[in-house]
């Protein structure tokens, strides 16, 4: 079928709903095989390149051309910022207590440090820059971007994207469950708070600063608990965070192949993204690379599939980066509607914590949205061992994969409206 216009619905009158299940059974076939012969992948790993190596031979059966492009990237940088800031409170109480002994002036380094401290969190986290990038090691990642070319002029361009590393594991969520990250790190902010305001009422010479510099002790616990927040020995498989983007986005380059349709005016690209786990670096580095995607003339959008697996929780992410950066509403409201098609209410709201590959696109001007189905508590296997094969769920996979597909087919006739 070489189609300029044809919604899902009227495809599935001749391959029927069989094919997309068939897509789905590959997407869970190769997430456990990835898992299986690879394991975890940290950004810039062998196990990560030879993942990488073994989805583009996939994608080659399914593609038009598919290629592997690499990138720099420095991944235990990201998250040092908890350890980094845990140093900064600790330092900043102790010059507190000093300072509570007649040398007022060691409260300035006290708000230095602790200046310090959320300058980091702030550059990596928050904003995902290369704040602390140039102090740690560097690696070679890279992108695999598989296109399925339009048979006549390309007016059009969807991009789908997941990405193939894994993220270290988060010590806290997995010994007391989804809740267990925020158990540490919620006393840790507060008193990163109350250090700063005894500086401040050290400075002012306040008689109640001498005892709220003693008071410090009692964070100390908190504080010393950021030091063992991730496990940098210990990286998860990731089966759902995120091959399971990875393998949605090639089970709809399988989904045309198989049943032979291509677009006249329409490309289809799959991005498999390197280190989103360590401050969305392929993302970044992709769109660098290409910078044609903006400015080509040709309407594109990018779409990021990122853990798909809980089906009360599915959600199209209109605010990304922790609030910080904002979708594209009208990529948003077209993944709706393509959900209300499939028989799905998905709700648009905002990431409450972290960052998806969609808002490297959005900063990099593309019109872009992500559909996640996780439970943002966060869930127990985030970033845990529990993040295995075992526990994928092919029913929200299929759904999910079905959106994406009616996605692709509107896009093609509508553009964004």
């Amino acid at each position: 079928i070489t189609t300029k216009s044809h919604s899902l619905s009227v495809i599935c009158l001749f391959s029927t709903f069989r094919t997309v299940k068939e897509c789905t059974d590959f997407t869970v076939n190769g997430i456990t095989n990835i898992c299986k012969l690879y394991g975890p992948r940290p950004c810039g790993a062998d196990s990560e390149t030879k993942a990488q190596e073994t989805m583009l031979e996939e994608l080659k059966a399914f593609s038009d051309e598919v290629t592997r492009e690499t990138f720099k990237a420095n991944p235990d940088a990201f998250m040092s910022f908890v350890p980094i800031a845990g140093s900064c409170c600790i330092g900043a109480s102790a010059l507190n207590i000093l300072a509570s002994k007649n040398k007022a002036k060691a409260a300035l380094g006290s708000l230095a440090l602790l200046g310090t401290g959320v300058a980091s969190l702030a550059g990596e986290f928050l904003f995902y820059k290369k704040a602390l990038d140039p102090f740690f090691k560097e690696v070679e990642s890279g992108n695999v971007i598989a296109v399925r070319k339009a048979t006549g002029e390309t007016k059009r361009r969807i991009i789908i994207s997941g990405h193939t590393d894994s993220a270290p594991e988060w010590t806290y969520t997995y010994k007391f469950g989804s809740h267990g990250s925020v158990i540490v790190l919620v006393p840790a902010i507060a008193g990163l708070v109350y250090t700063a305001t005894t500086s401040v009422m050290t400075l002012m010479n306040k008689k109640a600063a001498k005892k709220m510099a003693l008071g410090q002790l009692a964070f100390l616990p908190a504080y010393v608990s950021l030091y063992n927040f991730t496990n940098s020995k210990r990286y998860v498989d990731g089966a759902n965070d995120d091959l399971s983007g990875c393998y949605l986005a090639t089970a709809v380059m399988k989904y045309l192949s198989d049943n032979n349709i291509s677009f006249e005016n329409t490309e289809v690209v799959a991005m498999l993204a390197g280190g989103e786990e360590c401050g969305l670096r392929g993302s970044k580095a992709f769109f660098e690379a290409h910078p044609e995607y903006k400015n080509d003339g040709i309407e594109t959008i990018f779409i990021s599939a990122d853990t798909i697996r809980d089906e009360d929780f599915m959600m199209i992410y209109e605010k990304d980066m922790t609030g910080m950066v904002k979708n594209d509403k009208r990529v948003c409201e077209l993944l709706r509607k393509c959900a209300e098609k499939q028989g799905l209410t998905i709700p648009v709201g905002a990431i409450p914590l972290g960052s998806t590959d969609a808002a490297a696109a959005s900063q990099a001007g593309i019109a872009a949205a992500s559909i996640v189905a996780m439970d943002p508590s966060p869930a127990d296997y985030y970033h845990t061992r529990r993040d295995t094969a075992e526990i994928l769920n092919p029913d929200c996979i299929e759904k999910i994969l079905n959106v994406i597909l009616e996605t692709v087919f509107t896009f093609d006739e509508n553009g964004l409206e």
